[in-house]
């Protein structure tokens, strides 16, 4: 049947999708626009399967806290070039996900593949499940979208967020302080910058699991005898060297990027804020 070109525009504005296709769609409804809605949503996630094996080596990330600073979410979602990591849709979407994940009550304090909540119903729309809400802008924006990992942080403390490189690097930070004022707020920023610039891995030593730290020593007592040192000697070269190891990958031990004569560590006693680094979550896009 002969369909009017103000109710394929309609289509188009409710959709997104090309304007052929809402015609062909709303042919096939019957001029029906919420059954040429379905039709399309239908092809949509058809064509979206047949991107989802390309690689996603673009994207962004996005880190959201809430005014309160006591719930805080950030995520990777990927794409395939830097062109649609800067569109508005792509972004958007980012930011639903990111709402649903802070929204969401059995994702708090949960951190893992972007796989473990596709499966959740959307919290705008419990029609739908997160991998369809993903599935239905790849098939819109025509490239494969991938939701890489999330963090979720609750906490009883506070909480301070940071990007960098316009989304390339994004930082959740879980801090204690006596009290919110403009300096803590500055120092935790610092901090922050810390984290995106320097990749720690742990906050202190005490919070080095043991299998990583007894695992560190063997790489380095078997480095030293190789290197044909004497037995006797072996533990102190091996303290030493460990030293250096916590100096790359504590954050309280690191060379603090804005006066590496002190560590972050110093730097935070100096202050007399009372501030205390609990926990953090640092993602840098391509996985890293």
């Amino acid at each position: 049947m002969a369909v009017s070109m103000a109710d394929v525009k309609k289509l188009r504005e409710m959709t997104g999708a090309g304007m052929l296709d809402c015609k062909k769609a709303l042919e096939e409804a019957g001029g029906d626009i919420e059954k040429a809605k379905e039709i399309l949503r239908v092809k949509g996630l058809a064509k979206a399967e047949k991107k989802a094996s390309r690689e996603t080596k673009e994207g962004i990330v996005r880190v959201k806290v809430t005014e309160d600073r006591k719930k805080g979410a950030m995520i990777e979602l990927n794409c395939e070039t830097d062109f649609v990591a800067r569109n508005e849709e792509f972004q958007a979407l980012a930011d639903e996900i990111l709402e649903h994940i802070l929204s969401t009550e059995e994702n708090a304090n949960r951190e893992g593949d972007g796989a473990d909540i596709l499966g959740q119903k959307f919290y705008r729309d419990g029609a739908k499940t997160i991998e369809e809400i993903i599935k239905e802008a790849i098939a819109k924006i025509g490239e494969n979208i991938r939701l890489s990992r999330y963090c979720r942080y609750d906490t009883e403390n506070y909480l301070h967020s940071y990007v960098h490189g316009g989304g390339r690097i994004g930082v959740l930070l879980e801090f204690k302080a006596p009290n919110l004022d403009d300096k803590v707020l500055r120092l935790v920023q610092d901090v922050a910058m810390q984290i995106a610039a320097m990749r720690p891995e742990f906050v202190s030593v005490e919070t080095i699991p043991q299998e990583v730290l007894e695992r560190e020593k063997n790489i380095l007592m078997e480095q030293a005898r190789q290197e044909g040192k004497p037995e006797h000697i072996l533990e102190k070269i091996v303290q030493g060297k460990l030293k250096k190891f916590y100096q790359e990958k504590v954050l309280l031990e690191q060379p603090f990027i804005k006066d590496d004569k002190k560590s972050v560590g110093k730097v935070i006693e100096e202050s007399g804020l009372g501030v205390e680094i609990k926990r953090f979550c640092r993602f840098e896009l391509g996985g890293i």
